[in-house]
């Protein structure tokens, strides 16, 4: 007598994974996992029982997975709750008396402000001008975070460019436009103040500095190839373009042939002409022209 004997070769497969898509939840979410066995399941399938531990029960799984026949996997969804407080949370696989757990870390999404600068410098402009610059805020954490208000202090800085309170989404950004325009001469500082939501600089604050001064138009000629007098210096005459009004800029003869004119304000066009001047105090004709645009 004989007779053959088929072993089942799933038979003894047994649990030999738990692994997650996610590793780390910043909210309320879903992600996937799998149970995994060494070999494919038996006929009827392998039932896993699965179980969690989070406080508040904020981490949840269905209560089993059944691998099905002849396959060596099967995947399901575990869902997270809204929650507050940071916390490591764990799935527990169960099969066969084998088990295996897999931990993930549930960590509370933040509101975080960047600020593209902690100082912002003007440089020298011109008394009666006004210059600009632009700071950034960028919401840089993985929650929305609302800007409350944003002001400045000092004399000559203005803010402008938004209107308060504004919400930025995860990678949003504001541009906030602050002017200098000075009304004396000499250095001036302020300060931008941005107060938010942000978890890690609710209060911050931006350093502003800049220096009042003067325009200032740089001239220079040719001295004459030839002349009936000696010429002993020369005499520099302004007028507003198109007036032929010309003044007088410089209060004593100008020996060289080199003036900077300190006078002239902002957004003025100015026409300037040079007269040598002999000895005897005589002047010349008029050089040609020569014309000037203050921005």
């Amino acid at each position: 007598m004989s007779f053959a004997v088929q072993l089942n070769p799933s038979a003894g497969s047994l649990l030999s994974g738990l692994s997650c898509s996610s590793a780390t939840m910043t909210g309320a979410g879903s992600f996937t996992c799998t149970a995994t066995l060494s070999g494919p399941a038996p006929s009827g399938g392998t039932v896993v029982n699965l179980s969690t531990i989070s406080s508040g029960h904020k981490l949840t799984v269905p209560a089993s997975v059944t691998i099905p026949a002849s396959a060596a996997k099967a995947s399901f969804v575990a869902t997270v709750a809204s929650f507050q407080t940071a916390q490591p949370a764990t799935i527990t696989a169960t099969a066969g008396g084998v088990s295996y757990s897999y931990t993930l870390q549930l960590s509370p999404a933040t509101a975080n402000l960047s600020i593209n600068a902690t100082n912002v410098s003007f440089g020298d402009v011109a008394v009666g001008s006004q210059a600009t610059q632009t700071v950034t805020l960028t919401s840089s954490g993985q929650a929305a975070v609302t800007v409350s208000s944003a002001s400045v202090t000092g004399t000559g800085f203005s803010l402008s460019g938004a209107s308060f309170p504004v919400t930025l989404n995860p990678g949003q950004t504001l541009a906030l436009d602050v002017q200098f325009a000075p009304t004396a001469t000499g250095a001036a500082s302020g300060q931008l103040a941005i107060k938010s939501s942000s978890s890690s600089n609710p209060t911050a604050s931006v350093a502003l500095s800049g220096t009042g001064g003067t325009h200032q138009v740089d001239l220079t000629w040719n001295s004459p190839g030839s002349s009936p007098a000696p010429v002993t210096g020369y005499n520099i005459y302004r007028a507003p373009t198109g007036t032929g009004s010309y003044q007088r800029v410089n209060t004593s003869v100008d020996s060289g042939t080199a003036y900077s004119d300190t006078s002239v304000t902002s957004a003025g066009t100015y026409d300037y002409i040079v007269k040598s001047v002999s000895s005897s105090g005589m002047e010349s004709a008029p050089s040609n022209v020569g014309t000037v645009t203050i921005q």
